[in-house]
C-alpha cells in the first residue's frame, strides 16, 4: 500500500500532538502513595490552586499511634524536603512543603510509618520537578 506525502504529514502532526499532551497532562499530575490504611503522602509538580509546585505533603488518617512521614531527595541523597505528622492526631496533614527545584530530574519520594524514633520504609515513588 502506498502512502502519499500529505497521509504521513498529518500522521507526524497528529502523533507529535498526542506526545505533547500526554507529556503535559502526566507532568502536571499530583502522585499519591498510601502508607497502608493509615494515611498517605502526595506529591505535586506544578501549582494547582491553593496547591504550590514541587511540593509535598503527608497526611495520617488513622488512629493507631503512627504517623506518616514524607522525604523528597534528589538520587538518594540529603532530603530537599520532608514532611511529618508524628506527634500529631488522626486526620492531621502537614502544610504543604514546597521550593523551586530543576525541571525535568527526577525524584525518589519515600514514605514512611513513623512513632517515636522508630521509622518503617512502605513505599517510594520516583517523581519528575
Amino acid at each position: 500500500m502506498k502512502i502519499g506525502h500529505r497521509t504521513k504529514a498529518v500522521g507526524t502532526v497528529l502523533a507529535s500532538c498526542a506526545l505533547v499532551l500526554g507529556i503535559a497532562t502526566s507532568a502536571s499530575a499530583t502522585t499519591k502513595v498510601w502508607v497502608d490504611d493509615a494515611g498517605y503522602a502526595e506529591w505535586n509538580a506544578d501549582p494547582e490552586g491553593s496547591i504550590p509546585g514541587d511540593s509535598i505533603q503527608a497526611c495520617d488518617t488513622k488512629a493507631d499511634g503512627w504517623g506518616v512521614k514524607a522525604v523528597l531527595a534528589l538520587d538518594g541523597t540529603a532530603p530537599n524536603r520532608t514532611a511529618s505528622t508524628a506527634g500529631h492526631p488522626k486526620g492531621y496533614c502537614t502544610g504543604w512543603k514546597s521550593g523551586n527545584l530543576p525541571e525535568g530530574n527526577p525524584y525518589l519520594l519515600s514514605v514512611y510509618k513513623v512513632q517515636g524514633d522508630t521509622e518503617i520504609l512502605i513505599d517510594y515513588k520516583v517523581v519528575n520537578a
